[in-house]
């Protein structure tokens, strides 16, 4: 346990006696306006977060403020006159654009201006409501695009089962074909057992939908699983009832199979050598590096290994230097400027979540900002 010292003691005794003695006199009706704190309910403080873009903050602040304080009347002018209409402007443009995404079907997209109106609203039950239907019409659309996907692919699998099948004139018991079976059959156990801990793992990040997906292609797979048929029960416990389950396996052709790598910018691989990678490296050129360095390693390019650690290496330190400089950017108010420095950290690391987060938030005060300094029309 920490100890104080005596003078620490003391400040503290000193503090507390401040605000005791404050809040007596002001509860007596002393000419002590409001607690030793209310500096952070001003008038300046209201218009600083008013111009740094957070509107519901600089309200909350002339709303909580002391009547009897001399900057009362400015700020009251400041709510009427800029903070309430800026208030009204950006609850309009969120749910108008809100509306436009679910219009187009962009659930994802609705869902966050939703959330973005209902922080400016004064009932934002009613928002949070649009922003539960939209979270739930875009779990539908992923659960029902991954059904099909899955079912389609496990179905392939089953399928292959009889494809090595010795044929007449061959004894049954083939050791060719007995082992190519056997390799099949292992392949969809491990396919099974993946798709079971899937299953669990989204089942407990609250994704009841993929954990569906996954659990139906474990039971496919291996309909006799008992631990199979329990986590399905968890699963379908924790669906949402809005979520429905289409049953009707897809017909669509599995002969869909792109062809896009066909079609990559380096059209011979004998052109792709161990040099070019480093050429992209040493120019920092590192999204195309890591391109080229994958091509390489497709056809068994020697050290591809060690090439894709070396670029993975530095995208994660070019990023983190970016993130830092947008950080900086973020602290001094230049807004566009983090924005476009974040974005390039996420466009080196698209999975860190941190870098992720704070170029969205970013990206929203970058929009507030722009509609409250324009004109409004």
């Amino acid at each position: 346990m920490m100890k104080l010292s005596s003078w620490n003691v003391n400040c503290l005794l000193l503090l507390i006696v401040s605000v005791v003695l404050s809040a007596c006199a002001t509860g007596s009706g002393g000419k002590v306006k409001g607690s030793p704190f209310a500096f952070l309910n001003s008038y300046d403080m209201a218009l600083q977060d008013f111009e740094a873009g957070k509107v519901m903050e600089a309200r909350a602040r002339v709303l909580a403020m002391d009547a009897s304080r001399d900057d009362y009347k400015k700020a009251k002018a400041l709510l009427n006159d800029k903070i309430n209409p800026a208030r009204i402007r950006l609850l309009r443009h969120y749910k108008s654009k809100g509306k436009k995404a679910e219009q187009d079907g962009e659930w994802s997209k609705a869902m966050a201006f939703y959330q973005q109106t209902a922080e400016f609203s004064a009932e934002p039950e009613i928002f949070l409501a649009y922003v539960k239907n939209m979270d739930i019409k875009m779990r539908q659309a992923r659960m029902d695009i991954l059904l099909k996907q899955k079912r389609l692919e496990d179905s392939s699998w089953l399928s292959w089962l009889g494809s090595y099948e010795a044929p007449r004139g061959v004894e049954p018991t083939d050791i060719v074909f007995v082992r190519m079976r056997e390799a099949v059959e292992s392949d969809i156990e491990d396919r099974a057992a993946r798709a079971y801990r899937e299953s669990y793992r989204f089942l407990n990040k609250d994704m009841p939908g993929v954990a569906y997906v996954e659990v139906e292609s474990h039971l496919r797979l291996m309909p006799d699983s008992e631990k199979g048929q329990r986590l399905l029960q968890d699963v379908l416990e924790a669906m949402p009832k809005e979520l429905i389950i289409k049953k009707e396996i897809s017909k669509t052709s599995a002969k869909k199979v792109t062809k896009q790598a066909s079609k990559s910018k380096l059209k011979k691989t004998s052109h792709i050598s161990k040099a070019d990678v480093m050429k992209l490296i040493e120019a920092g050129e590192w999204i195309e590096a890591k391109n080229t360095a994958l091509l390489y390693r497709r056809y068994e390019g020697k050290g591809a290994d060690k090439l894709l650690d070396t670029i993975e290496s530095g995208m994660a330190k070019e990023a983190a230097v970016l993130f830092a400089q947008g950080s900086t950017a973020f602290r001094k108010e230049h807004i566009d400027q983090a924005v476009s420095l974040w974005d390039k950290a996420v466009t080196l690391q698209p999975e860190n979540s941190e870098y992720v987060n704070a170029l969205r938030r970013a990206m929203q005060l970058q929009e507030r900002l722009h509609l409250l300094r324009s004109d409004g029309k």
